[in-house]
């Protein structure tokens, strides 16, 4: 019995050692079907909103995502961008009735994988992902996500010219030449609120709200449903403030003019409290 006791014991602080170990180097204890967690917080209230992602189907774009949440850059983000089809979200903090905009370029440098380059030598990275979208030359045979409710799109915004880029080839013989817009993108993603299912040519869809999320952001939707019917009787323009921003300022194609951006900012805060990756 004692022998049989200790067996446990020992088996047991091996799995913790092990559970540790796979946190601290996840890449060593990689899924094909890594898990996320996202929570949002709305008018006081939380709602978490769990996530598949498939690291088969779309690598470079879920590893960008790991790297960002494990280093809690999402964490305190405002969904900027509000309409009843998508959250957009990624890119500013709401800071006395404000947008602010989150430094990317400076904050990522560290810890960001690099799938982008300026160069064909792969000496000078843009910090930025791979767009794995059709739109870039991107094709998947088999098992392509598709843009549906709740799920996770990697956004970029729009850019001037056509700035030349390298990206790793998929059979990892060298690189190849695309253009720099659709490789552009940072941190900015957005949550689908379209209910059917469709393919999204142009973005890169990269994680699926499971099943019993669902209900969860519904009860979101509602709540800003009522929210808005409690404050502005349902006038749902009142609900958002065309706020006025420059964006890629920081981007080094565009460059210190920047470019022009009106949101649709929500008057009550919808926050990103926390992206946590639950399964590498």
């Amino acid at each position: 019995m004692l022998k049989n006791t200790l067996k446990k014991c020992l088996c047991a602080a091996l799995a913790a050692v092990s559970a540790v170990a796979c946190a601290a180097t996840f890449t060593a204890c990689e899924t094909n079907k890594p898990e996320a967690e996202v929570q949002l917080s709305f008018n006081g209230k939380t709602y978490t909103l769990a996530y598949q992602m498939n690291r088969k189907i779309t690598p470079q774009t879920v590893s960008h995502f790991i790297a960002l949440a494990d280093n809690g850059y999402y964490n305190g983000l405002c969904v900027h961008d509000y309409s009843t089809t998508a959250l957009y979200t990624g890119a500013y903090t709401y800071t006395n009735d404000s947008l602010v905009a989150k430094d990317y370029f400076n904050t990522v440098k560290s810890y960001i994988p690099q799938t982008v380059w300026w160069d064909e030598a792969k000496k000078l990275p843009t910090y930025t992902v791979y767009g794995e979208f059709e739109g870039n030359n991107f094709s998947v045979t088999n098992g392509a996500l598709k843009e549906s409710f709740g799920s996770l799109v990697m956004y970029y915004t729009d850019k001037e010219g056509d700035d030349e880029v390298y990206v790793s080839r998929s059979d990892g013989k060298g690189v190849t030449p695309r253009e720099y817009e659709a490789n552009s993108a940072t941190s900015q993603f957005y949550i689908s609120l379209s209910s059917g299912s469709s393919k999204n040519k142009d973005y890169c869809v990269f994680a699926t709200l499971d099943a019993d999320s669902v209900s969860v952001l519904k009860s979101l939707q509602t709540a800003i449903a009522d929210y808005i019917e409690d404050n502005y009787g349902e006038e749902t323009d009142s609900f958002i403030t065309e706020t006025d921003v420059t964006v890629n300022e920081d981007d080094p194609v565009v460059g210190g003019r920047g470019e022009p951006a009106t949101y649709a900012t929500p008057n009550e805060p919808i926050i990103v409290k926390s992206v946590k990756i639950t399964k590498y």
